[in-house]
């Protein structure tokens, strides 16, 4: 099921219930958000084949980061955390947010499921090709931040891979 479909879904649901229907884009993908976590038990992975679950996953993403930046509203800090999808601030510290984790867990996840880090030289898909490339260009010398360096060395520690010696000192 899309983004859009679970946000028709949604709506089409409240309309029968007489509940209100959201009314702006973000309140719509809130409910699309809710809806998906409703029908698949789980949150939407970046690295989805469904089409719709990659932006889904993207705007939680930002959405999150943007809550614990102090950019988001209030108000809608509050309705992300009544659905469940943001920690109080008592709950211990922020998670790691932004492109760079989403990529370590992507890259992370695939060498879980392949057995091997993303190919530059025979990417076996587009996705796979955007992986290697970031990984590359992160291991010479692209990242600023020492807690993505430290992961990602950990990652090519476990693959058994020295690819990156720009990361080996860093951390």
């Amino acid at each position: 099921m899309s983004n859009n479909a679970y946000a028709y879904y949604d709506i089409l649901t409240r309309l029968r219930e007489g509940a209100s229907v959201p009314t702006t884009s973000w309140e719509l993908r809130l409910r699309a958000l809710a809806t998906f976590l409703a029908l698949e038990g789980r949150e939407p992975a970046v690295r989805a084949a469904v089409p719709g679950e990659h932006r889904l996953a993207l705007w939680l993403d930002e959405q999150r980061r943007s809550a614990h930046a102090g950019r988001l509203s209030a108000d809608r800090t509050e309705q992300l955390r009544a659905a469940g999808l943001l920690a109080s601030p008592t709950q211990g510290a922020p998670t790691k947010g932004g492109v760079a984790w989403l990529k370590i867990a992507s890259i992370a996840e695939f060498l879980e499921e392949e057995g091997r880090l993303p190919s530059l030289a025979a990417p076996r898909s587009a996705g796979e090709k955007r992986l290697a490339a970031w990984l590359h260009a992160q291991s010479t010398g692209g990242t600023r931040d020492a807690d993505v360096a430290v992961a990602l060395r950990a990652i090519l520690d476990a693959a058994g891979a020295d690819r990156a010696p720009s990361l080996a000192h860093v951390g």
